[in-house]
Protein backbone atom coordinates (compact mmCIF):
# COMPACT_ATOMS: atom_id res chain seq x y z
CA UNK A 1 0.00 0.00 0.00
CA UNK A 2 2.80 2.18 0.60
CA UNK A 3 4.50 1.63 -2.29
CA UNK A 4 1.29 3.04 -4.42
CA UNK A 5 1.15 6.15 -1.91
CA UNK A 6 4.38 6.38 -3.71
CA UNK A 7 4.58 5.90 -7.02
CA UNK A 8 1.14 6.48 -7.66
CA UNK A 9 1.16 10.05 -5.78
CA UNK A 10 -2.35 8.89 -4.08
CA UNK A 11 -3.94 10.24 -0.51
CA UNK A 12 -4.54 7.61 2.45
CA UNK A 13 -8.36 8.35 1.87
CA UNK A 14 -7.92 8.03 -1.85
CA UNK A 15 -6.13 4.57 -1.18
CA UNK A 16 -8.18 3.41 0.94
CA UNK A 17 -10.94 3.73 -1.17
CA UNK A 18 -9.94 1.96 -3.64
CA UNK A 19 -11.48 -0.65 -4.85
CA UNK A 20 -9.99 -4.34 -6.76
CA UNK A 21 -11.84 -3.53 -10.00
CA UNK A 22 -10.35 -0.04 -9.72
CA UNK A 23 -6.84 -1.45 -10.84
CA UNK A 24 -6.86 -1.58 -14.97
CA UNK A 25 -3.69 -3.56 -16.15
CA UNK A 26 -4.77 -3.29 -19.36
CA UNK A 27 -5.46 0.42 -19.86
CA UNK A 28 -2.83 2.19 -22.02
CA UNK A 29 0.70 1.30 -21.33
CA UNK A 30 1.50 0.92 -17.96
CA UNK A 31 -2.27 0.09 -16.52
CA UNK A 32 -4.09 2.59 -14.65
CA UNK A 33 -6.01 3.18 -11.25
CA UNK A 34 -9.22 4.71 -11.28
CA UNK A 35 -9.21 6.91 -8.62
CA UNK A 36 -12.81 7.61 -7.89
CA UNK A 37 -13.21 9.47 -4.79
CA UNK A 38 -10.30 11.84 -5.47
CA UNK A 39 -10.12 14.79 -3.28
CA UNK A 40 -11.91 17.62 -4.57
CA UNK A 41 -10.65 21.37 -4.28
CA UNK A 42 -13.00 24.17 -3.26
CA UNK A 43 -15.38 21.74 -1.63
CA UNK A 44 -16.13 20.83 -5.14
CA UNK A 45 -16.97 17.37 -4.44
CA UNK A 46 -14.81 14.19 -5.84
CA UNK A 47 -12.94 14.53 -8.49
CA UNK A 48 -12.41 11.60 -10.19
CA UNK A 49 -9.05 11.02 -12.12
CA UNK A 50 -7.53 8.07 -14.38
CA UNK A 51 -3.60 7.74 -12.64
CA UNK A 52 -1.15 6.07 -14.24
CA UNK A 53 1.04 2.62 -12.70
CA UNK A 54 4.36 4.16 -13.42
CA UNK A 55 8.16 3.24 -12.13
CA UNK A 56 7.06 -1.17 -11.27
CA UNK A 57 3.50 -0.22 -9.63
CA UNK A 58 1.85 -2.44 -11.44
CA UNK A 59 4.10 -5.40 -10.40
CA UNK A 60 3.83 -4.44 -6.82
CA UNK A 61 -0.31 -4.33 -7.65
CA UNK A 62 0.23 -7.55 -9.70
CA UNK A 63 2.46 -9.67 -6.39
CA UNK A 64 -0.29 -7.86 -3.66
CA UNK A 65 -3.51 -8.94 -5.47
CA UNK A 66 -1.50 -12.74 -6.59
CA UNK A 67 0.16 -13.19 -3.20
CA UNK A 68 -1.20 -11.07 -0.31
CA UNK A 69 -5.18 -10.03 -0.68
CA UNK A 70 -6.12 -13.44 -0.92
CA UNK A 71 -4.98 -13.79 2.76
CA UNK A 72 -7.99 -11.17 3.71
CA UNK A 73 -11.78 -11.75 4.12
CA UNK A 74 -13.00 -11.16 0.56
CA UNK A 75 -14.59 -7.78 -0.38
CA UNK A 76 -14.46 -5.63 -3.08
CA UNK A 77 -12.06 -3.36 -0.96
CA UNK A 78 -8.54 -3.06 -2.50
CA UNK A 79 -6.38 -2.30 0.73
CA UNK A 80 -8.72 -4.34 3.39
CA UNK A 81 -8.46 -4.31 6.95
CA UNK A 82 -8.87 -7.81 8.72
CA UNK A 83 -12.86 -7.79 8.33
CA UNK A 84 -12.71 -7.11 4.64
CA UNK A 85 -13.52 -3.08 5.02
CA UNK A 86 -11.61 -0.14 3.90
CA UNK A 87 -8.46 0.89 6.25
CA UNK A 88 -9.24 4.10 7.93
CA UNK A 89 -7.02 7.17 6.59
CA UNK A 90 -5.69 6.86 10.57
CA UNK A 91 -4.73 3.41 10.30
CA UNK A 92 -2.47 3.68 7.66
CA UNK A 93 -0.70 6.70 9.42
CA UNK A 94 -0.39 4.63 11.99
CA UNK A 95 0.93 1.60 10.43
CA UNK A 96 3.81 4.05 8.61
CA UNK A 97 5.03 5.40 12.01
CA UNK A 98 4.52 1.71 13.55
CA UNK A 99 6.89 0.22 10.87
CA UNK A 100 8.97 3.38 10.89
CA UNK A 101 9.48 2.49 14.70
CA UNK A 102 10.37 -1.01 13.96
CA UNK A 103 12.87 -0.24 11.64
CA UNK A 104 14.50 1.81 14.64
CA UNK A 105 14.31 5.12 12.56
CA UNK A 106 14.77 8.12 14.68
CA UNK A 107 11.86 10.13 15.31
CA UNK A 108 13.44 13.06 13.41
CA UNK A 109 13.52 10.59 10.08
CA UNK A 110 10.22 9.79 10.20
CA UNK A 111 7.91 11.20 7.87
CA UNK A 112 3.82 10.95 7.05
CA UNK A 113 1.64 9.06 4.32
CA UNK A 114 1.33 12.67 2.52
CA UNK A 115 5.54 12.85 2.63
CA UNK A 116 5.13 10.04 -0.21
CA UNK A 117 2.70 12.10 -2.22
CA UNK A 118 5.42 15.16 -1.97
CA UNK A 119 8.32 12.60 -2.38
CA UNK A 120 6.24 11.02 -6.01
CA UNK A 121 5.94 14.83 -7.30
CA UNK A 122 9.86 15.44 -6.19
CA UNK A 123 10.69 12.43 -7.97
CA UNK A 124 8.89 12.72 -11.17
CA UNK A 125 9.70 16.37 -11.68
CA UNK A 126 13.43 15.79 -11.14
CA UNK A 127 13.38 12.75 -13.65
CA UNK A 128 12.22 15.45 -16.48
CA UNK A 129 8.28 15.01 -16.11
CA UNK A 130 6.11 17.93 -17.05
CA UNK A 131 4.35 19.86 -14.09
CA UNK A 132 1.07 19.90 -15.86
CA UNK A 133 1.73 16.33 -16.24
CA UNK A 134 2.42 16.19 -12.30
CA UNK A 135 -0.89 18.09 -11.72
CA UNK A 136 -2.85 15.96 -13.25
CA UNK A 137 -1.35 12.66 -11.65
CA UNK A 138 -1.98 14.35 -8.27
CA UNK A 139 -5.38 15.76 -9.22
CA UNK A 140 -4.59 18.88 -8.49
CA UNK A 141 -6.81 22.31 -8.81
CA UNK A 142 -3.80 23.98 -10.12
CA UNK A 143 0.48 23.59 -11.11
CA UNK A 144 0.76 26.45 -8.21
CA UNK A 145 -0.67 23.91 -5.98
CA UNK A 146 1.57 20.99 -7.32
CA UNK A 147 4.79 23.36 -7.42
CA UNK A 148 3.95 23.37 -3.24
CA UNK A 149 4.63 19.70 -3.35
CA UNK A 150 7.96 19.32 -5.10
CA UNK A 151 11.32 19.28 -3.13
CA UNK A 152 14.07 19.11 -5.31
CA UNK A 153 17.54 17.50 -3.61
CA UNK A 154 20.39 19.68 -3.22
CA UNK A 155 22.45 19.07 -5.90
CA UNK A 156 19.04 19.13 -8.55
CA UNK A 157 20.69 22.50 -9.75
CA UNK A 158 23.80 21.57 -10.75
CA UNK A 159 22.69 18.39 -12.03
CA UNK A 160 19.98 20.25 -14.22
CA UNK A 161 23.28 21.98 -15.31
CA UNK A 162 25.72 19.25 -15.87
CA UNK A 163 23.02 17.43 -18.21
CA UNK A 164 22.50 20.81 -20.44
CA UNK A 165 26.45 21.22 -20.87
CA UNK A 166 26.66 17.77 -21.50
CA UNK A 167 24.48 17.81 -24.40
CA UNK A 168 25.29 21.17 -25.81
CA UNK A 169 28.71 19.99 -25.93
CA UNK A 170 27.82 16.99 -27.51
CA UNK A 171 25.83 18.83 -30.29
CA UNK A 172 28.46 21.21 -31.03
CA UNK A 173 31.00 18.18 -31.38
CA UNK A 174 28.94 16.25 -33.24
CA UNK A 175 28.28 19.36 -35.61
CA UNK A 176 32.10 19.83 -36.19
CA UNK A 177 32.40 16.79 -38.44
CA UNK A 178 29.96 17.81 -41.02
CA UNK A 179 30.85 20.42 -43.51
CA UNK A 180 29.92 23.91 -43.23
Amino acid sequence: MFRTLYYAGLRSEEASLLDRPDVHFSRGPFGKLHVRFGNGARTSGPRPRWVPMLDVLDLVLHWFLDDVRGKFPDSPVLFADESGGSLHRGTIRNRLRYLMELEGRPAADRFSPHALRRACATHNYECGVDLVAIQQLLGHWTVSSTMRYVRPSATFIEDAYRRAVTTTLGELTAGEGSPA
